[in-house]
Protein backbone atom coordinates (compact mmCIF):
# COMPACT_ATOMS: atom_id res chain seq x y z
CA UNK A 1 0.00 0.00 0.00
CA UNK A 2 1.54 2.91 -1.18
CA UNK A 3 0.67 6.23 1.28
CA UNK A 4 3.56 8.28 0.53
CA UNK A 5 1.71 10.78 -1.13
CA UNK A 6 -0.86 11.37 1.77
CA UNK A 7 1.69 11.01 4.56
CA UNK A 8 4.17 13.66 2.93
CA UNK A 9 1.80 16.50 3.75
CA UNK A 10 0.45 15.08 6.63
CA UNK A 11 2.89 17.19 8.77
CA UNK A 12 0.47 20.08 8.19
CA UNK A 13 -2.30 17.93 9.14
CA UNK A 14 -1.35 17.72 12.32
CA UNK A 15 -2.79 19.92 14.93
CA UNK A 16 0.55 22.00 15.47
CA UNK A 17 0.27 23.50 12.02
CA UNK A 18 -2.77 24.25 12.01
CA UNK A 19 -2.64 27.63 12.65
CA UNK A 20 0.44 28.36 11.11
CA UNK A 21 -0.74 26.50 7.83
CA UNK A 22 -1.74 29.69 5.88
CA UNK A 23 1.47 31.93 6.81
CA UNK A 24 4.11 28.38 5.69
CA UNK A 25 2.12 28.47 2.23
CA UNK A 26 3.15 32.38 2.20
CA UNK A 27 6.72 31.38 2.62
CA UNK A 28 6.39 28.67 0.01
CA UNK A 29 5.06 30.85 -2.61
CA UNK A 30 7.52 33.12 -1.96
CA UNK A 31 10.49 30.82 -2.07
CA UNK A 32 8.69 29.20 -5.29
CA UNK A 33 8.79 32.64 -6.79
CA UNK A 34 11.96 34.08 -5.75
CA UNK A 35 15.18 34.33 -8.59
CA UNK A 36 17.34 32.97 -6.13
CA UNK A 37 17.05 32.12 -2.51
CA UNK A 38 19.57 33.23 0.17
CA UNK A 39 19.56 30.50 2.98
CA UNK A 40 20.75 31.57 6.30
CA UNK A 41 21.22 29.92 9.43
CA UNK A 42 23.82 30.00 12.27
CA UNK A 43 26.85 27.32 12.57
CA UNK A 44 25.04 25.27 15.54
CA UNK A 45 23.38 21.96 15.21
CA UNK A 46 19.84 23.60 15.40
CA UNK A 47 20.37 25.74 12.41
CA UNK A 48 21.73 22.58 9.85
CA UNK A 49 18.87 20.50 11.15
CA UNK A 50 16.82 23.22 9.66
CA UNK A 51 18.81 24.27 6.61
CA UNK A 52 19.08 20.32 5.82
CA UNK A 53 14.83 20.44 5.43
CA UNK A 54 14.48 23.17 3.37
CA UNK A 55 17.76 22.43 0.94
CA UNK A 56 16.21 18.81 0.39
CA UNK A 57 12.89 20.67 -1.07
CA UNK A 58 15.21 23.17 -3.27
CA UNK A 59 17.57 20.30 -4.65
CA UNK A 60 14.26 18.00 -4.90
CA UNK A 61 12.86 21.58 -6.92
CA UNK A 62 16.19 21.91 -8.96
CA UNK A 63 15.51 25.81 -7.68
CA UNK A 64 18.44 27.95 -7.84
CA UNK A 65 19.70 28.95 -4.00
CA UNK A 66 22.73 29.86 -1.76
CA UNK A 67 23.44 28.92 1.04
CA UNK A 68 25.14 30.89 4.05
CA UNK A 69 26.55 29.56 7.72
CA UNK A 70 26.52 32.75 9.67
CA UNK A 71 28.58 32.40 13.15
CA UNK A 72 27.02 30.11 15.61
CA UNK A 73 24.46 31.60 18.14
CA UNK A 74 24.66 29.49 21.01
CA UNK A 75 27.37 31.20 23.53
CA UNK A 76 25.62 34.29 22.45
CA UNK A 77 23.07 36.52 24.06
CA UNK A 78 19.20 36.13 22.89
CA UNK A 79 18.72 39.60 22.20
CA UNK A 80 22.02 39.84 20.00
CA UNK A 81 21.16 40.11 16.42
CA UNK A 82 23.44 38.63 13.37
CA UNK A 83 24.91 41.03 11.11
CA UNK A 84 23.13 39.40 7.58
CA UNK A 85 25.54 39.86 4.45
CA UNK A 86 24.01 42.66 1.57
CA UNK A 87 22.69 39.91 -1.11
CA UNK A 88 20.23 39.95 -3.70
CA UNK A 89 17.15 37.45 -3.73
CA UNK A 90 14.85 36.66 -1.13
CA UNK A 91 16.83 35.89 1.91
CA UNK A 92 15.44 33.13 3.97
CA UNK A 93 17.19 33.89 7.82
CA UNK A 94 16.60 30.69 10.13
CA UNK A 95 16.97 31.96 13.81
CA UNK A 96 16.58 28.89 16.27
CA UNK A 97 17.81 30.76 19.45
CA UNK A 98 15.06 33.74 18.59
CA UNK A 99 12.63 34.65 21.56
CA UNK A 100 9.57 32.33 20.84
CA UNK A 101 6.62 34.41 18.65
CA UNK A 102 2.89 34.46 17.58
CA UNK A 103 4.19 34.82 13.87
CA UNK A 104 6.95 34.80 11.67
CA UNK A 105 8.05 37.86 10.06
CA UNK A 106 7.45 37.95 6.22
CA UNK A 107 8.57 40.91 4.04
CA UNK A 108 9.08 41.55 0.56
CA UNK A 109 12.85 39.99 -0.15
CA UNK A 110 13.30 38.50 3.56
CA UNK A 111 11.72 35.78 5.91
CA UNK A 112 12.63 35.51 9.45
CA UNK A 113 12.07 32.26 10.82
CA UNK A 114 12.12 31.71 14.49
CA UNK A 115 10.28 29.26 16.97
CA UNK A 116 6.32 29.70 16.77
CA UNK A 117 3.90 29.75 19.87
CA UNK A 118 1.22 27.26 18.98
CA UNK A 119 -1.43 25.55 20.93
CA UNK A 120 -2.24 21.71 19.92
CA UNK A 121 -4.78 19.05 20.95
CA UNK A 122 -4.52 15.32 20.76
CA UNK A 123 -6.78 12.96 18.81
CA UNK A 124 -10.54 14.01 19.71
CA UNK A 125 -9.65 15.66 23.05
CA UNK A 126 -10.46 19.14 23.11
CA UNK A 127 -8.48 20.29 25.99
CA UNK A 128 -5.70 22.36 24.36
CA UNK A 129 -1.64 22.20 25.33
CA UNK A 130 0.35 25.41 25.04
CA UNK A 131 4.11 24.85 23.74
CA UNK A 132 6.92 25.83 20.99
CA UNK A 133 7.02 24.40 17.49
CA UNK A 134 10.94 25.35 16.44
CA UNK A 135 13.01 25.65 13.40
CA UNK A 136 13.44 22.16 11.99
CA UNK A 137 9.98 21.10 12.45
CA UNK A 138 8.88 24.52 10.71
CA UNK A 139 11.22 23.88 8.09
CA UNK A 140 10.12 20.20 7.68
CA UNK A 141 6.70 21.63 6.99
CA UNK A 142 7.44 24.30 4.61
CA UNK A 143 9.64 21.68 2.56
CA UNK A 144 6.49 19.63 2.57
CA UNK A 145 4.88 21.81 0.53
CA UNK A 146 7.44 23.22 -1.96
CA UNK A 147 8.35 19.05 -2.51
CA UNK A 148 5.27 16.82 -1.38
CA UNK A 149 7.12 14.40 -3.10
CA UNK A 150 10.64 14.96 -3.01
CA UNK A 151 13.20 11.92 -2.23
CA UNK A 152 15.56 14.20 -0.25
CA UNK A 153 12.71 15.94 1.73
CA UNK A 154 11.25 12.17 2.37
CA UNK A 155 14.78 11.41 3.57
CA UNK A 156 14.78 14.17 6.24
CA UNK A 157 11.18 13.39 7.20
CA UNK A 158 12.56 11.62 10.62
CA UNK A 159 15.01 14.44 11.18
CA UNK A 160 11.98 16.84 11.77
CA UNK A 161 11.33 15.97 15.14
CA UNK A 162 15.57 16.62 16.23
CA UNK A 163 14.59 20.44 16.68
CA UNK A 164 12.10 19.61 19.14
CA UNK A 165 14.27 17.23 20.94
CA UNK A 166 16.92 19.87 21.25
CA UNK A 167 14.78 23.03 22.41
CA UNK A 168 14.98 21.09 25.80
CA UNK A 169 10.81 21.78 26.25
CA UNK A 170 10.92 18.41 27.46
CA UNK A 171 13.36 19.50 30.42
CA UNK A 172 10.75 21.77 32.36
CA UNK A 173 7.48 19.94 32.00
CA UNK A 174 5.53 17.94 29.27
CA UNK A 175 6.23 18.63 25.82
CA UNK A 176 3.03 18.66 23.79
CA UNK A 177 4.86 19.61 19.98
CA UNK A 178 7.64 17.02 21.16
CA UNK A 179 4.92 13.91 21.33
CA UNK A 180 2.80 15.06 18.46
CA UNK A 181 5.71 15.05 15.98
CA UNK A 182 6.42 11.73 17.42
CA UNK A 183 3.24 10.01 17.43
CA UNK A 184 2.73 11.58 13.90
CA UNK A 185 6.49 9.93 12.72
CA UNK A 186 5.48 7.12 14.05
CA UNK A 187 2.14 6.12 12.51
CA UNK A 188 3.32 7.11 9.07
CA UNK A 189 6.52 4.69 9.12
CA UNK A 190 9.29 7.27 9.26
CA UNK A 191 10.42 6.24 12.68
CA UNK A 192 10.52 3.11 14.87
CA UNK A 193 9.76 3.72 18.98
CA UNK A 194 11.93 1.34 20.79
CA UNK A 195 13.01 0.96 24.65
CA UNK A 196 16.44 1.62 25.52
CA UNK A 197 17.21 -2.30 25.67
CA UNK A 198 16.23 -2.80 21.77
CA UNK A 199 18.57 0.37 20.81
CA UNK A 200 21.63 -1.80 19.27
CA UNK A 201 24.59 1.27 20.12
CA UNK A 202 22.89 4.37 22.37
CA UNK A 203 24.72 6.66 24.39
CA UNK A 204 24.63 6.02 27.91
CA UNK A 205 26.29 9.06 28.82
CA UNK A 206 22.74 10.80 28.26
CA UNK A 207 20.98 9.10 31.04
CA UNK A 208 22.84 10.03 34.50
CA UNK A 209 23.71 7.46 36.96
CA UNK A 210 22.77 4.40 34.42
CA UNK A 211 25.21 1.46 34.37
CA UNK A 212 26.48 0.30 31.32
CA UNK A 213 26.72 -3.50 33.36
CA UNK A 214 23.16 -3.66 33.96
CA UNK A 215 21.68 -2.24 30.37
CA UNK A 216 23.80 -5.08 28.64
CA UNK A 217 22.20 -7.30 30.75
CA UNK A 218 18.72 -6.03 30.56
CA UNK A 219 19.15 -6.01 26.86
CA UNK A 220 20.27 -9.78 27.05
CA UNK A 221 17.40 -10.92 28.64
CA UNK A 222 14.53 -8.00 27.54
CA UNK A 223 12.96 -10.53 24.44
CA UNK A 224 12.18 -13.32 26.86
CA UNK A 225 10.68 -10.86 29.71
CA UNK A 226 6.80 -10.34 30.03
CA UNK A 227 5.63 -6.68 30.12
CA UNK A 228 5.27 -6.97 34.20
CA UNK A 229 9.48 -8.01 34.41
CA UNK A 230 10.44 -5.33 31.73
CA UNK A 231 8.47 -2.55 33.42
CA UNK A 232 10.23 -3.45 37.12
CA UNK A 233 14.04 -3.87 35.31
CA UNK A 234 13.39 -0.57 33.42
CA UNK A 235 12.34 0.83 37.20
CA UNK A 236 15.29 -0.77 38.73
CA UNK A 237 18.11 0.35 35.70
CA UNK A 238 16.55 4.07 36.09
CA UNK A 239 16.50 4.62 39.99
CA UNK A 240 19.84 6.09 40.00
CA UNK A 241 18.89 9.17 37.38
CA UNK A 242 15.77 9.35 39.12
CA UNK A 243 17.68 10.66 42.33
CA UNK A 244 20.00 12.75 40.77
CA UNK A 245 19.37 16.40 39.78
CA UNK A 246 19.56 16.89 36.04
CA UNK A 247 17.12 15.33 33.88
CA UNK A 248 13.54 16.05 34.18
CA UNK A 249 10.92 13.04 34.17
CA UNK A 250 9.73 13.45 30.45
CA UNK A 251 13.17 13.50 29.33
CA UNK A 252 13.76 10.35 31.69
CA UNK A 253 10.92 8.70 29.95
CA UNK A 254 11.23 9.71 26.38
CA UNK A 255 14.76 8.22 26.44
CA UNK A 256 14.28 4.91 28.46
CA UNK A 257 10.71 3.96 26.70
CA UNK A 258 10.71 6.47 23.62
CA UNK A 259 13.87 6.16 21.75
CA UNK A 260 13.69 7.32 18.16
CA UNK A 261 14.61 4.99 15.61
CA UNK A 262 15.07 5.79 11.77
CA UNK A 263 14.21 2.36 10.08
CA UNK A 264 17.34 0.91 8.95
CA UNK A 265 20.12 3.01 11.22
CA UNK A 266 21.12 1.39 14.17
CA UNK A 267 21.55 4.86 16.42
CA UNK A 268 18.39 6.61 17.65
CA UNK A 269 17.89 10.18 16.69
CA UNK A 270 18.63 11.42 20.74
CA UNK A 271 22.26 9.23 20.25
CA UNK A 272 23.06 10.60 17.40
CA UNK A 273 21.68 14.40 18.38
CA UNK A 274 24.15 14.11 21.70
CA UNK A 275 27.33 12.51 19.44
CA UNK A 276 27.05 15.38 16.58
CA UNK A 277 26.96 18.23 19.77
CA UNK A 278 29.95 16.41 21.57
CA UNK A 279 31.61 16.78 18.70
CA UNK A 280 31.16 20.73 17.44
CA UNK A 281 34.01 22.67 17.83
CA UNK A 282 33.87 25.91 19.77
CA UNK A 283 36.08 28.09 17.63
CA UNK A 284 33.89 30.14 15.24
CA UNK A 285 35.30 29.25 11.78
CA UNK A 286 35.93 25.79 12.75
CA UNK A 287 32.29 25.56 13.43
CA UNK A 288 31.04 27.03 10.54
CA UNK A 289 33.07 24.57 8.04
CA UNK A 290 32.00 21.77 10.18
CA UNK A 291 28.76 22.66 9.67
CA UNK A 292 29.02 22.50 6.24
CA UNK A 293 30.25 19.86 5.67
CA UNK A 294 27.68 17.99 8.59
CA UNK A 295 24.84 19.56 6.12
CA UNK A 296 26.25 18.12 3.22
CA UNK A 297 26.52 14.34 4.41
CA UNK A 298 22.97 15.07 6.20
CA UNK A 299 21.40 16.13 2.91
CA UNK A 300 22.97 13.32 1.43
CA UNK A 301 22.08 10.25 3.91
CA UNK A 302 19.21 11.30 6.21
CA UNK A 303 20.86 11.33 9.35
CA UNK A 304 24.19 12.80 11.28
Amino acid sequence: MNHLGESMNSLLQTSIFSSLEDELKIVASKIESAKVVQLMAPADIEGILALAQLESALLDNSQHYRRRVLSPRRHVSRDHVPELPEVDGLIIHIDPFHETQSALEINEDYVHIFPLSVSVKFGSSSKEHNGAVECVAICAAISSILAPEGARVRKQRSMSISGSWLRGGADSDYDPVLSLIREHLDSEGSVDICPLPEVPSPEIEMIPGLSKMMLKRLSKGWPKMDVEQRSSAISELVLPALRLDGISTMRLEELVWHRIMIPGNEVDIASQLYRANSLWPEDIEEAKIHASSTLDSLITSGHL
